[in-house]
Parts: structure tokens; C-alpha cells; sequence
């Protein structure tokens, strides 16, 4: 089969690599370069952790993605992950950590129960609340996204798929099966997957409300000295704090350390994001002043401005219409799942799986560890 990709970012990257190595014809356009630094899949890294608080679907995903994240590895002949597990902090009953448990109690999955003491013991940098307790996972870590992207490209260059970079999709005709360029030009196949972010609403308007593009900002750090060395053997962390959506990559692998708030994010125009302000990425990183010992000497390398589609319940939104299949929303936690994504793409567009069963999966709406 023939299949168009819309899409440059992980996701398209990965159905390509997924049709590719299954013997289809897959034709790349991507409006950008290649890589496109500005999309949401061009960055130092991404978190991938098995917490999920009340969604088991999207936790028994993120096993699957590990396996999925192996056979890319295989394939590219090299790796570009690190494990070192991830850290959530519970301050009370019924909190995102605390369903993050009952979840992994469902699926059968480990963790560890961490103190106040043990919290900072495995994260010396860090003061707990002494109501805290940590959900801690062995399993987990950090995608070194950029690199993910570079080879990728470079792997389905050496496989002959045709990638089409600055050549931006400005209609797609389901009655045809067609792509319509910018130039006016029109592309045929059989299958169209699109996968492009927060410009899904631009291709698809009647998607403005479940993909809503919005503008989020990301602070690079140096930390103190003194706790560099604790820092570089730190786990990822994810919703350390219940007032504040505040997380943080460690700095494994020769990446920066990141910081991240899920609060500091707002609606805006894909095409036309305002820059990053003079003091927004101190803004970020100061929601983490109240958990981090010697604060004041933790200096700003860098901010930087990325783009978001963001779903209202924060599950993936898919849609589909004769030969597109439409996956969006990705609310920033796609990148996990990239290669995952990309075959379950590639099997719903080739007919392998049905549309009804990759949306009920790709919502999230599986229970069920699928144990393959």
C-alpha cells in the first residue's frame, strides 16, 4: 500500500518507520525542515514514566512502548535512552501520586514507597514536605528526543522512503484519497495519516475545540555545585507538587537539566508564537523553589517556546474519514509513545486494525496490559 504521512515529528517519523519495515510505501510531507527544530518533538529530551494517576489505559501503553522503543532501537542500531526511573510525590489521600498507585496495584506493575527520608536520601538536592511520600519506579526515564528524530530521518533515508520536507499539506480530499499542496499540486494513495500537532486545527477546523494549539515554555537549568553530582544520577519527576503541575528531566546522557510546569501554558497560534519573555523561564523554574535546597544559586542557562495541542481531557483525539486516519491532542504527552503510535498507525491505515479498536486504545480506554 501506498500511505501519505502528514507530519514531521515523532509520530510520522515513527508510522514511516513502521510501514517501511512492513513493506509499504510510505511518502513523507512535513511543512518545515527536516528536522523541524520548532515542532514539539525537536528538544534535548522527554520523560517516559509509568505513573498515570486514574488512566490505566495510557499506563498499560507506556509498558507497551518500552518494547516498541526496543525493536526502534534494534532496528536504528543504536540507543537513545536512559533508565533511571521516575519519582511522583503524595502529600494526600486521592492525589495524582496516590492514584498513580491504586493504577499500578491494578496492573500488577512494581514501585517502591519512599519517605520523607528516602526522598531525600535518592534526591539529596531536594527538601520533601514531611507529609510527603514518594511513588518511585525503577522503570522509566528519559527519550533523548532530538537525537530519536536525527536518526530516524537518517534510517528511513537509507530505506528509501521519501521524506518531503518544507512542503506544507494545505487540503486533504478524503473523496479522492489526495494531499493538496501549497503549490497547488495534489498527491494520491491509499491511506493519508495525519499527525501534525498543534496545526491540526489549521488542516482541520472542526477539531479546534479537542485540539486546542497552545504555547508552552521550558526552562534549561544549572544547578548548584553542590548538588551537580545528585542531580546527574536523579530520576525523572513528574507532579512533585499538588498545587502546581511542576516536572523536571535530569541532566543523564550529556542532556541539561529541564524544567517544566504544566501551569505555564496558553492557547496561541502555532505559525505566529509570541517569544519567549525576559523572565518567563525564571517564572518556570521558580515553581520549583519551595522542594529544592540552595534554590537562589540555581541559575537560568535558557528558556524555550514549544508547540502544543491540548485536549480538554488531555486523551489523544482521533478521527477518521474514508483513507485519513487523524490522531491530535497530544496535550504534550505523546512523545512517550512515539514508536508505539507509529505502529498502531501504520497497522489501523493498512487495515491490520480496525479505526473502532485504535480509538477505544489510543483514548486510553484499555485496562489491560496487552502481555505482547
Amino acid at each position: 500500500m501506498k500511505v501519505i504521512i502528514i507530519g514531521g515529528g515523532i509520530v510520522g517519523l515513527s508510522t514511516a518507520w513502521a510501514l517501511a519495515r512492513s513493506g509499504h510505501d510510505a511518502l513523507l510531507f512535513e511543512q518545515g525542515p527536516l528536522p523541524h527544530a520548532g515542532g514539539a518533538s525537536y528538544d534535548q529530551h522527554r520523560l517516559i514514566r509509568l505513573p498515570y494517576a486514574d488512566q490505566p489505559g495510557y499506563c498499560a501503553m507506556t509498558v507497551d512502548a518500552l518494547r516498541s522503543w526496543g525493536r526502534m532501537w534494534d532496528d536504528l542500531g543504536e540507543s537513545h535512552y536512559a533508565e533511571v526511573g521516575s519519582l511522583a510525590l503524595s502529600t494526600e489521600e486521592g492525589d495524582w501520586a496516590d492514584l498513580s498507585r491504586q493504577t499500578l496495584d491494578h496492573l500488577g506493575l512494581d514501585y517502591e514507597t519512599l519517605d520523607a527520608k528516602q526522598i531525600e536520601a535518592l534526591c539529596p538536592f531536594m527538601t520533601a514536605p514531611p507529609e510527603a511520600w514518594g511513588l518511585y519506579n525503577t522503570t522509566g526515564g528519559l527519550l533523548f528526543a532530538s537525537r530519536i528524530v536525527d536518526s530516524l530521518i537518517r534510517d528511513l533515508g537509507r530505506r528509501g522512503v521519501t521524506l518531503r520536507g518544507e512542503t506544507r499539506v494545505v487540503g486533504v480530499d478524503p473523496g479522492t484519497g489526495a494531499v493538496v499542496l501549497e503549490n497547488g499540486k495534489r498527491e494520491t494513495a491509499d491511506a493519508i495519516v495525519v499527525a501534525v500537532g498543534a496545526w491540526t486545527a489549521k488542516l482541520f477546523p472542526e477539531t479546534k475545540r479537542r485540539a486546542v494549539p497552545h504555547r508552552q515554555v521550558v526552562a534549561y537549568m544549572a544547578p548548584p555545585e553542590a548538588h551537580a553530582e545528585s542531580w546527574a544520577k536523579a530520576p525523572v519527576m513528574v507532579h512533585l507538587l499538588n498545587e502546581v503541575d511542576i516536572y523536571a528531566a535530569p541532566p543523564a546522557g550529556g542532556s541539561e537539566l529541564k524544567f517544566g510546569c504544566g501551569q505555564h501554558r496558553r492557547p496561541g497560534d502555532p505559525d505566529r508564537l509570541d517569544p519567549l519573555g525576559d523572565n518567563e523561564a525564571a517564572e518556570v523554574a521558580s515553581a520549583f523553589a519551595p522542594l529544592l535546597r540552595d534554590f537562589a544559586d540555581y541559575k537560568v542557562l535558557r528558556g524555550q517556546v514549544c508547540p502544543y495541542a491540548v485536549s480538554p481531557d488531555e486523551r489523544f483525539v482521533t478521527e477518521s474519514n474514508g483513507p485519513i486516519l487523524l490522531i491530535g491532542g497530544c496535550s504534550g504527552h505523546m512523545f512517550k509513545f512515539g514508536a508505539l503510535m507509529g505502529e498502531q498507525l501504520a497497522r489501523t491505515a493498512t487495515g491490520e486494525t480496525s479505526f473502532k479498536d485504535f480509538r477505544l486504545w489510543a483514548e486510553g480506554r484499555h485496562q489491560t496490559l496487552t502481555r505482547a
